[in-house]
This record gives C-alpha cells, sequence and structure tokens, in this order.
C-alpha cells in the first residue's frame, strides 16, 4: 500500500544547488566591505541542498495539493550567511455543483530575503499566506469572482531597526467576467489592499511615522487568444494608494501589466511583459515604489529532453521621496534602475530527473549615496521527484 501510494499520491523529492557569484551579497560600488566582511574580494560559492514531499489526491471533482520542504544553504566564504529554512503550502481546488468553483489554502515560507536592498544583511524573513476565492459561472457568457487573501510578513534580522518591515495586508477583491465563444475574456476587477505595520518608525523631533496604508484599485482586464499560437494577457486600471502619514506620500494614477505570449513553431516560443505598477506586497520596504519594467523570455526546445531559455528585464524602480525617514537603514536612492539577463540550459534525461546550468548578469544604477552594483556568476541545480509525470 505505502508502495503504491508514493509515487501516486506522494511525491518525495531532493534538489542540490551550487552558485558562483562574483558580487554574492551585492554591495554597493561606493560600500566599504571591509568593516562588513573583513575583506575586498566578494566572491563567493555556496552550495544549497533541499529535500521535500509532494502530495496530490483528487477526491471525485475536489482537487487537493500540498508542497512541503527543508532547505539548507552554506556559504564557502560568507558562512555567517549559513542558513536552514522551510517552506509548506497546501490547496483545495473545489467544485461546487456546476455553476461554483474556486480555491482555498495557506502557505508558510522561511526564506532568506534578497540582498538587492538589503547588501550584506542576513535577513530571515517569515511570509504566512492564507486564501479564499471563488467564481460563479452564473450564465454561459458571464461570471462573477471574488477573493480575500491575508498576508503576514515577520523578520528576523540581528537590526532591530528592521523590524519596521513588519507588516500584515488584508486583500479583499471581486469583479465579473464576459467570455466569448473563442474563449476570450473582458471583465472588470475591483480591489482594496489594507496593510499594517505595527512598528512605528521614530522621527529625528521624537515624532512617530505609521507606515500603514490604503489602496484601492478598479481595473479592466483583457484576455485575447488570437490563434493557438498566441496569448494576449491586460490588466490595468486606476490606483488610489492613501498612507496614515505623510498626505504627500500617496499615490493616484494608471497601473498596468501585458503578457503577451507567442509560440511560431512546436520548438520556439516567446514571452514578453510590461508593467507599470505601484510595489506593494513583494517589496521589502515600508516605502512603496512606482515600478516600470519589461522583459522577454524566449525558449527553444533543441530536443525532447533538452530546452534553452533565456531572459532580458529591465525596471525602473522610483521611490518617494519620504524614503530616507522611514527605511533609513537600507540604502535605497530615489530612482533605482535594474538589469537582468540569463540564459539556460535545462536537461532532461528521463522521468522525474532534470538538470539546469545557467549564466546570469543583474546590475543596479542607483542615486543612493552607496551606487550601485554590478554581478555575474553561474548556477547548477539538480533535482529528482519520484513519480512525476
Amino acid at each position: 500500500m505505502i508502495a503504491q501510494t508514493t509515487g501516486k499520491v506522494l511525491q518525495p523529492y531532493g534538489s542540490y544547488t551550487f552558485t558562483a557569484d562574483d558580487n554574492m551579497l551585492r554591495i554597493r560600488d561606493r560600500l566599504d566591505p571591509v568593516p562588513l566582511l573583513g575583506t575586498t574580494n566578494l566572491f563567493d560559492m555556496s552550495q544549497r541542498f533541499t529535500g521535500g514531499l509532494i502530495l496530490e489526491k483528487e477526491i471525485g471533482r475536489q482537487r487537493f495539493s500540498a508542497n512541503g520542504n527543508w532547505t539548507h544553504t552554506r556559504f564557502e566564504k560568507f558562512d555567517q550567511m549559513n542558513n536552514n529554512l522551510k517552506s509548506v503550502n497546501g490547496n483545495w481546488n473545489w467544485v461546487l455543483g456546476n455553476r461554483l468553483e474556486g480555491n482555498m489554502g495557506a502557505s508558510y515560507v522561511q526564506s532568506l530575503a534578497p540582498f538587492l536592498f538589503q547588501p550584506g544583511i542576513k535577513n530571515i524573513r517569515t511570509e504566512q499566506t492564507t486564501f479564499i476565492n471563488g467564481t460563479w459561472h452564473f450564465h454561459p457568457s458571464w461570471s462573477m469572482n471574488g477573493g480575500y487573501t491575508r498576508y503576514d510578513l515577520n523578520t528576523d534580522s540581528p537590526l532591530d531597526r528592521m523590524k519596521f518591515l513588519n507588516r500584515t495586508e488584508d486583500r479583499f477583491e471581486g469583479g465579473i467576467d464576459f467570455h466569448t465563444a473563442r474563449r476570450n475574456t473582458v471583465g472588470v476587477v475591483f480591489r482594496n489592499i489594507i496593510g499594517n505595520f505595527p512598528v512605528l518608525v521614530a522621527a529625528p523631533d521624537g515624532s512617530f511615522t505609521d507606515n500603514s496604508y490604503d489602496q484601492k484599485e478598479a481595473l479592466a482586464k483583457i484576455i485575447w487568444i488570437p490563434s493557438t499560437k498566441s496569448r494576449f494577457e491586460w490588466r490595468g486600471g486606476w490606483v488610489e494608494r492613501s498612507n496614515a502619514s505623510f498626505t504627500q506620500r500617496n499615490f493616484s494614477g494608471f497601473n498596468a501589466r501585458m503578457i503577451y505570449t507567442w509560440q511560431p513553431t512546436s520548438k520556439i516560443g516567446f514571452t514578453v511583459s510590461g508593467w507599470r505598477e505601484t510595489g506593494a506586497m513583494q517589496m521589502l520596504t515600508a516605502s512603496y515604489s512606482l515600478n516600470t519594467g519589461g522583459s522577454i523570455t524566449p525558449t527553444w526546445s533543441i530536443t525532447e529532453k533538452l530546452t534553452l531559455e533565456g531572459n532580458l528585464s529591465y525596471e525602473t524602480r522610483d521611490f518617494n521621496k519620504f524614503n530616507a525617514l522611514t527605511d533609513s537603514v537600507l540604502p535605497l536612492g530615489i530612482h533605482n534602475t535594474i538589469r537582468n539577463a540569463s540564459v539556460k540550459l535545462i536537461y532532461t534525461p528521463y522521468r522525474g530527473l532534470q538538470l539546469n546550468a545557467s549564466a546570469f548578469h543583474n546590475d543596479l544604477k542607483s542615486d543612493n549615496r552607496f551606487g550601485g552594483f554590478n554581478a555575474n556568476g553561474a548556477i547548477v541545480n539538480v533535482q529528482y521527484t519520484y513519480g512525476k509525470q
């Protein structure tokens, strides 16, 4: 019975990742690394070991899935960054009758925060998310949808001043869609995001700043499938963000995101994205930023077992002028430009086993007093999932 269950319902997996990077901790150009790291040589190598278990189960029309894993990461030179991390998530894809369906679930992720705006800082963050959403197909051409998401972020940094990053977000949304016979969709989405920062930030004059905010969005969405080889998705509209402190920090303007996928042949594909959005949930700062950028991801299936992927992205992140007060521990500039380029070779010799090798370049240009950075590196990864179809 255990043998029958393992590989069908339960899929254990393990992976190993080796990374070499000439600026592993993303130290800035005009920042002296010696007091922090004891060296001017920023090159390092890391090894990451992951073990986990995937659960997939269908009971009637209900589908249950879960994934849990534990990861150990060891750095060759900067061993103060060594860490043990874990994550677990579960989802119930529910169906009720012939007109109601949706998802509900939760996730817990403990991870090392990126060094992009926290260079050389070991910040272990814990993110907890719970959500429920549903769609009512009240007519062959019409559907209504709604959902709620609760997001909770906590940091575990040796710097107590980083506690101002802790926050919760409650996201409510609802909308209505019209579907054509060709699976094209036109709809509207209304969303309200309430952000609460429990830690107040002390100002030089002794007053306190509350970074909490309320963001309202009224968006239109379009999904257009012109052919079997292409798909266009666009979502955009008006966004208003009001802050508990500093009315000058409020935002009111147009946000949008576009994704276009094109598969000209059975072996070649392209994904092109563009966006202009205010950063809220995923930003590592209390201040929001206005993010504008684009990316292109080409893929080439050389053989059934070998795939080549590329990625180019360019993004500007503009922070409001009050970040110096509320985020002073972080090297933020008002204007930041981030560029990424990578190429990856994926080899799948047989079912369940995958080997990846990639090379990348990242750079940041910033008007912050510490400047930006340049980083180049390579990653090799091998993963095996028992029972993967």
